[in-house]
């Protein structure tokens, strides 16, 4: 079954500080987020030649009053680790102090006493993922309502998410269906969270507000999913969910977006400006006309048909069928390949009554290999 669990850190943060109090805020500000892993030492540790700063891929520096700024040994110890980024805290100081801070060549300052949030969007700036490549988004958008393009999407995500040799993909799956939340409710990971304070004041969304909003499912992704109808209807609906794909994207090295068939008043926004989109519909002739549809409006509004997939979903292959076959398929789609996905009725339904994935029913299921070959495309 699924589960919350935390994410995995993936940035290791060294604070040199001999202010406890200061040091115990920034301890509990970074611990709280799951992507940092912090250790803390006092600023004696670099005269005493304790500090590996290859261990860490960001130091933050607090110099208090300055005094520590005329140390030599701190000195030397930015002149030979100029390659990684530093960041510095101290008391208000004096011109003559602050031109020593500037020969530290740090790549931020902030003053004491120091503010959560503006400590913690510093740090999301600067800080590096460890072994992280660039970010990139995937759109799942359904043609039609139950074309099962949410089921499609977790599973892109537990694709997207497994290991590799070198790296530990961080991947967010987030669903942009307000109206029902579902796919929380297929991952037996409902959020009761309630959206309607932030609603009124979208700017308090950053890297500690998703943080505490997403939960962590055990296929290695993690999810956002919020039955909030009050989303579509606000004013400030749009500068919400964009404002937090724009922190989900940053903390991720893939996010998957599972887009309603439905209009909102940020799909084109978000559409147009996604790494590839993935068209899911069923093999009737209304929904294919409604993908075709669909394919060409995506293809005017990008200026290109460059990353934008068309998966038929629920394909049943029979040698006496009456039904549609592939090459029917090709004539409505003769811009572009259609893939086919098999119907697996009794894989898709014992996963959405026990609320787990496909892969963890049966993970060489004709739906299963479908779904990780779209994700050999699209990583």
């Amino acid at each position: 079954m699924t589960a919350h669990m935390n994410f995995v850190a993936t940035t290791k943060i060294l604070v040199l500080s001999d202010d406890a109090a200061a040091a115990s805020f920034m301890l509990d500000t970074f611990g709280s987020l799951s992507r940092y892993d912090v250790r803390h030492m006092a600023l004696k540790a670099l005269g005493e030649g304790r500090v590996d700063p290859a261990q860490f891929d960001m130091i933050v520096v607090d110099v208090d009053n300055g005094d520590v700024l005329q140390r030599p040994e701190l000195i030397a110890f930015r002149t030979n680790n100029r390659n990684i980024p530093l960041v510095v805290v101290s008391e208000e100081l004096a011109d003559d102090r602050l031109r020593l801070l500037f020969r530290l060549n740090g790549n931020d300052w902030l003053k004491k006493p120091l503010d959560r949030r503006a400590l913690i969007d510093m740090i999301s700036l600067h800080a590096p993922a460890a072994g992280a490549s660039d970010s990139r988004v995937h759109a799942v958008v359904s043609a039609v309502g139950g074309a099962g393009a949410s089921v499609i999407a977790s599973s892109l995500a537990h694709v997207l998410a497994q290991p590799t040799k070198n790296s530990a993909p961080r991947v967010n799956l987030f669903d942009l269906d307000f109206s029902s939340g579902s796919l929380g409710q297929y991952l037996n990971l409902a959020n009761d969270y309630d959206l309607v304070p932030v609603i009124a004041n979208p700017s308090r969304v950053d890297v500690e507000f998703v943080d505490l909003v997403r939960k962590r499912h055990s296929g290695g992704f993690s999810l956002l999913s919020f039955k909030q109808p009050s989303v579509l209807l606000s004013p400030k609906g749009a500068e919400l969910v964009l404002r937090m794909l724009d922190v989900v994207a940053f903390e991720s090295d893939q996010t998957i977006l599972d887009v309603p068939y439905y209009q909102t008043p940020w799909k084109d926004d978000v559409l147009g400006s996604v790494n590839s989109i993935t068209i899911v519909s069923e093999m009737t002739i209304p929904a294919l006309h409604q993908a075709r549809d669909l394919f060409l409006n995506l293809t005017r509004l990008r200026g290109s048909s460059d990353s934008i997939f068309v998966v038929i979903n629920k394909h049943r292959s029979s040698l006496f069928s009456l039904g549609l076959r592939r090459q029917q398929v090709d004539k409505v789609f003769k811009e572009t390949q259609a893939h086919l996905i098999d119907y697996d009725w009794e894989t898709l339904s014992e996963a959405l009554n026990r609320g787990v994935l496909p892969f963890e029913v049966n993970a060489r299921s004709h739906f299963c290999r479908g779904v990780g070959k779209l994700g050999a495309l699209v990583r």
